[in-house]
This record gives C-alpha cells, structure tokens and sequence, in this order.
C-alpha cells in the first residue's frame, strides 16, 4: 500500500474499529454483539468491510472462535494505543485528567491493607476521581484491561499476557500461626516437626497452579480445610482450629491482642506483589496508584525491618 492511500483508508475504517477491537476482546461475533448493542449480522459485515478494506484477513477461525492472526494483533495493538492516546489527550484538554470513573482491581490483603488505603489517598488530593474497586483474580483482572475496561490491577501472580505491562512492585511476608485454644498456642518450644504434625486451613489455589498463600510446593502439609477468603481464613485461625499460613500484615493486630501466635518455620517465600496495566489509556492515573500501592509496600517492609 502506498502511503498515499492511508489517508483514504483511515477514513473508511475509522467507524469500524470499535466493533474490531470488541470481536478481539471477546473472540466472539456474538459476544462483542451484545457489549456494543448490536446484531451479530451487523458486527459480522463491519468485520467483513475492514478486512475487504485492509486487504487481508485479521481472524483465524478456530472452531466457534475467531482468533487474532498476527496481521490482526498487530492492529489491535495500534488501535488500542490510539485510543489510549485519544483519552489522554481528551482528558487534558478538558483539564479532566484525574477526574470521572478510575477503575482498580486487587484481591487478598492487597485490598485492605494497601490498594484501598491508596485509593482514599488518592480521592483526598482529587476530589472529582471517582475509583470503581473490583475484587478479581489475576486471569479475571487481565481481561478487564485488555479490554480496556479496567485500567490498573494488582496480584499475586505474574499471569503474562499480550498487551500488558506487569512489573513486580515489592512482597508481602507471610507466617505460620495458631489461634488461642490451638495445641501449639501454649506450648514453649515448638518445632518444625510439630508444625507439620497439624492440619491447616488452606486458601485456594491461584492462576498459575500455585496454593495463594505460597507454601512451597515440595514441602507437604496436612490440609484440614480450604477457604477462599483471607478474612475467612483468618477467623478460623484465630478460632484455634486450624494453623494457616497468613500474611503479617494482616495477622499482627491479632498476635498483638494475644489471639493469634506467630510460629517459627523456616523458609516460609514471602508473597510477591504485581501491578498490570493495559498500554493504552491515562498512563498518569494508573501510574499514580502504583506508585502508592508500591510506597505503602516498602513502608511495610521497613517497619518490619526495624
């Protein structure tokens, strides 16, 4: 194609990429139907009118799904950038940059201890950001921003995936404890034999195959109960059950009330932290809950260091 001809073509598929850029979120003519209120007949053409346009297919079909090939990702990616760059710029220009809806995902610990604290910071020095929290897994969260229905998510998995950036912002330490009432909470001297002579209350398993609260996977435990919440998880713990593997941060006010017990097993991985985000949308909104989220995860490191 002649760089003559892309003005030409930019005009006639201008009006066809959001359909385009739904189909490749969804992988579905019908899915990406319903989200923009449509017939799939009429989703169905467009795509047919930017292929014909383009001059070459942007989906391989894979049974009942279309699949981007790599003509089309390449497309998706430049859209979504463009689109990224258009709000950013539309937010300047309205002086509107930290304002209107800011949608955030976490889960665990992350929520209570360090996101929403990071939110409230963040709302008190903009009054007219409206953040939209959501609870969400790692594979739940990377949808939303792919999609570019969410604009920054944090886990505790690195679950990769094309069009992201994830980088590791710091970890939170986890212990082994027991509640009032536990065999162990009393006793003097407590070993590592002794700890795995006990069940524990476990969490779920995550994203990538590994149990959410990161005991190590070669080191068998006996598993008294699972649980898929960490408040959950920490009641039964504090009910002298069941030990559990439970992050500091969390479990330090009940040891300090003397209802919880932290015991010694060594090593015990703390559990690393990650943010995403999508390459496209407010990259200074994003890049401002990190920025806190990561501040509050050193400040917590240093507290516990000194």
């Amino acid at each position: 194609m002649r760089a003559s001809e892309l003005p030409r073509l930019r005009r006639d598929t201008w009006n066809w990429l959001p359909a385009f850029v739904e189909v490749a979120g969804a992988g579905s003519v019908v899915a990406a139907a319903r989200r923009l209120s449509l017939t799939p007949a009429a989703v169905s053409r467009t795509l047919g009118l930017l292929e014909a346009a383009v001059g070459e297919p942007l989906f391989n079909r894979v049974g009942r799904r279309l699949v981007l090939n790599s003509s089309g990702a390449a497309l998706r990616d430049a859209v979504r950038a463009a689109i990224g760059e258009v709000d950013s710029g539309l937010g300047r220009v309205a002086g509107e940059a930290m304002s209107g809806p800011f949608r955030v995902s976490s889960l665990g610990v992350l929520t209570e201890y360090f996101v929403v604290p990071a939110l409230i910071e963040i709302k008190r020095a903009h009054p007219e950001l409206i953040p939209e929290h959501q609870n969400l897994r790692a594979i739940e969260a990377n949808e939303l921003l792919i999609r570019g229905e969410l604009e920054v998510a944090f886990y505790y998995e690195a679950v990769a995936a094309e069009g992201l950036v994830i980088e590791r912002l710091g970890d939170t330490p986890m212990s082994v404890y027991c509640g009032r009432g536990h065999p162990l909470f009393s006793r003097r001297r407590v070993a590592r034999a002794d700890v795995l002579a006990h069940p524990f209350s476990v969490p779920r398993i995550g994203d990538v195959g590994r149990v959410m609260d990161g005991w190590p996977a070669e080191l068998t435990r006996r598993v008294g109960m699972r649980i898929t919440l960490l408040r959950s998880n920490l009641d039964v713990c504090r009910s002298g059950t069941l030990l559990a593997v439970l992050p500091d941060v969390a479990a330090e006010r009940c040891a300090a009330a003397h209802e919880l017990r932290r015991l010694p097993f060594d090593p015990l991985p703390a559990i690393e932290v990650f943010a995403a985000r999508g390459t496209g949308g407010r990259r200074d909104r994003a890049a401002l809950v990190i920025d806190r989220v990561r501040a509050r995860l050193m400040a917590r490191l240093r507290s516990r260091k000194s």
